[in-house]
């Protein structure tokens, strides 16, 4: 029996053994952001090695656990760990096949689909499906693959669209340059107790936790206590900041009335001075005489915190939008204001110059200063996903403290601007900007939309003028560029150009609206903005696009007809809907343009923006097929809307019928569309 370890390729992978997932393994399960992010991760390393293919490095995009066992003879390499990873490089793989055959990618080495599931028909012929290049409209099929499929499609066209990268050269990396490495269990192995150790094993030290040690190395052993402090509450991405502090150390830093403010006094010599005298006080009252780097590593905020005032903190109320190593990276990208990646699985690499040059105490003191100071930010200005009272929505909150008082918490929780608890104010409009923002990046990396946020109340929070209204205007003009800087722009420009640059504000006049018109290649944060500004519109005392829409109704009419569009929320929604689709079921006429249209110019009509809206890819999967009314009356049920944009779609009448009035009515749409999408700009 083979029992080696060994690097394979891509290529190697799928054009030799047989792989198959275990039933005691779960169904594949990953979604837009772990595919879009094992997509980036590749074109991130082949992009960095600027070098010809063959003398480019190995990229190692993690290990298969696999057991050889047989199958009538032949050898099947049932897969313990990476089944995941697997499934979405053979569906990345299918995807090659089938999209790019006009590039001419070299594909003959995957003769064969190399990869089955057990108990799981469904999913087997899915890949299968995909792999022989069927058109799967009218058969059962594993949603989750085919969705997958789609995530996979439409990122890879976006990318290769929008730069000046080859995907035939990309592929040839993919290929030969991405390597995994396949571990086999030995023979007599008890799998299904391999499987149960695998699971619970402790997890390695993470790379923040080594930059950590990294850096409190360099400080003077009076400045680590208190840098381990703030490092330790910050490092709780769910839960605010103050929580980290006790009483004393929470006055001199948050302020001593509300302990929600950035105190004018807190500069980065008097918050370490505060801190290492508390820490003092601590040491004299332990009779401690020192501190290792050890024992700092294992300490936490709630040894120091013996003063804490009662509160209502619940560590599973909020869920942050970023993790800490993340977050460590905008901080250090505000500090120094350098284009560095924001990806953590380059931590270590990034802070690496900045700790062993001259400066590097000074460095990593201010740094220290500036994660506080951020995260604090990060929990005022920066929205959350709350869980409270049953519900689970976006919030966007302070903390806010009382006189301790018996039986009765100190400390509640309200909306950072406006009335303390209306969800109809400008809290709800900046909350509905930055939700905007972040559902068009659903993976943890590259939030360029959160290093700006983060920028712009890092440097404008404390100064006189600041209000609800100057940070809302900022988003919005952010919003602008993104859109005419970098989605619409014949030639985009780079987000560090964008925020750091043109200080977030649009400079582009060169806009290129055919990128409208691209069907499932449209960018997310296009739709989303348009439903933002659409919303707005509603919610305005004129309400000029409804009021023209529904000419004619009274005005209690429109309230009622667009209710849902007033308590519009935004959720990840991820699949770009042909609400005319362009494989209408059986027994309906499909407008698509013919060849010769195509080669004479005409638009095609199912690509047009005014087809096009952006919705939940389950929903897109069980409904895309069916013809317009069967998708309003389905939609008509629901309580909430995916889209505003698919809202107004639904109020047209003959988008049913293939002809004349139907392209018409979707011109019609389109242009209206655009005409609110682009006359911001102005």
């Amino acid at each position: 029996m083979n029992t080696t370890t060994k690097y394979y390729s891509i290529k190697e992978l799928f054009s030799s053994d047989n792989y198959v997932i275990p039933i005691y393994q779960r169904n594949y399960a990953w979604s837009e952001s772990e595919i879009t992010q094992l997509i980036q991760d590749i074109i991130d390393y082949y992009i960095e090695n600027d070098n010809p293919i063959i003398n480019r490095p190995d990229y190692f995009i993690g290990s298969l656990i696999s057991y050889e066992r047989k199958i009538e003879g032949k050898s099947v390499f049932e897969t313990i760990d990476g089944q995941q990873r697997l499934t979405t490089l053979s569906i990345l793989l299918n995807l090659i096949k089938k999209e790019f055959t006009e590039e001419e990618i070299d594909t003959s080495f995957y003769q064969n689909l190399n990869l089955t599931f057990d108990c799981r028909p469904l999913s087997t012929k899915t890949l299968q499906y995909l792999f022989d290049g069927e058109n799967i409209d009218s058969k059962d099929y594993n949603t989750a693959i085919t969705q997958g499929y789609e995530i996979a499609k439409k990122e890879m066209k976006k990318i290769f669209n929008n730069s000046s990268l080859s995907i035939k050269d990309f592929c040839s990396y993919l290929f030969d340059k991405v390597k995994i490495l396949r571990v086999l269990v030995p023979e007599d192995t008890d799998l299904n107790h391999y499987f149960e150790i695998m699971n619970s094993r402790g997890e390695q030290l993470e790379k923040h936790e080594i930059l950590k040690a990294r850096m409190l190395e360099i400080l003077d052993e009076c400045d680590r206590y208190a840098f381990n402090l703030i490092w330790e509450a910050c490092s709780n991405m769910e839960k605010y900041v103050q929580y980290g502090f006790n009483v004393k150390q929470r006055d001199t830093v948050f302020g001593s009335d509300d302990k929600n403010k950035w105190n004018d006094i807190a500069d980065m010599s008097k918050v370490y001075e505060s801190l290492k005298r508390e820490t003092d006080e601590y040491q004299q009252n332990e009779q401690s005489t020192s501190i290792s780097i050890v024992d700092l590593l294992k300490s936490d905020a709630k040894q120091i915190s013996k003063n804490e005032i009662n509160n209502d903190e619940n560590p599973d109320r909020f869920n942050s939008v970023i993790n800490f190593a993340n977050f460590l990276l905008h901080i250090l990208r505000i500090q120094i204001r350098q284009d560095i990646p924001l990806d953590d699985k380059r931590l270590i690499k990034v802070f690496e110059p900045f700790l062993k040059n001259d400066t590097k105490k000074e460095f990593v003191k201010q740094f220290g200063y500036n994660l506080l100071k951020g995260k604090f930010l990060f929990d005022k200005y920066v929205i959350k996903r709350e869980f409270a009272k049953g519900t689970d929505r976006w919030s966007l909150k302070r903390l806010k403290w009382y006189e301790p008082q018996k039986n009765k918490n100190a400390v509640s929780y309200i909306n950072t601007f406006g009335e303390e608890d209306s969800n109809d104010d400008i809290n709800r409009e900046i909350l509905m900007l930055l939700s905007m923002f972040h559902v068009s990046t659903p993976t943890l990396v590259y939030k360029h939309w959160l290093n700006a946020a983060l920028k712009y109340v890092f440097e404008n929070s404390e100064k006189q003028g600041f209000s609800a209204q100057t940070y809302k205007k900022y988003l919005e003009e952010l919003a602008k560029a993104f859109l005419y800087d970098r989605f619409l722009a014949k030639e985009a420009k780079y987000y560090f150009e964008i925020i750091y640059t043109n200080d977030g504000i649009s400079k582009n006049t060169n806009i290129d609206e055919a990128k409208l018109n691209q069907g499932t290649a449209v960018e997310n944060f296009i739709f989303n903005y348009l439903d933002y500004l659409l919303w707005q519109d509603y919610r305005t005392a004129e309400k000029t696009y409804f009021k023209e829409r529904f000419k004619g109704d009274n005005e209690t009419l429109i309230n009622d007809k667009d209710k849902k569009i007033a308590n519009f929320e935004y959720t990840f929604r991820s699949s770009v809907e042909h609400y005319y689709p362009q494989h209408p079921i059986e027994g309906n006429i499909s407008i698509a343009l013919t060849d010769d249209d195509r080669k004479q110019n005409k638009i095609d009509w199912l690509n047009n923006f005014g087809n096009l809206c952006l919705i939940s890819s389950s929903k897109n999967s069980r409904l895309s097929n069916y013809m317009p009314k069967a998708k309003k009356d389905h939609y008509q049920n629901s309580s909430t809307i995916d889209s505003i944009k698919q809202r107004i779609m639904m109020e047209y009448e003959s988008w049913d019928i293939a002809g004349e009035n139907n392209i018409n009515e979707i011109e019609q749409h389109g242009n209206k569309m655009k005409e609110i999408l682009l006359m911001k700009k102005n």
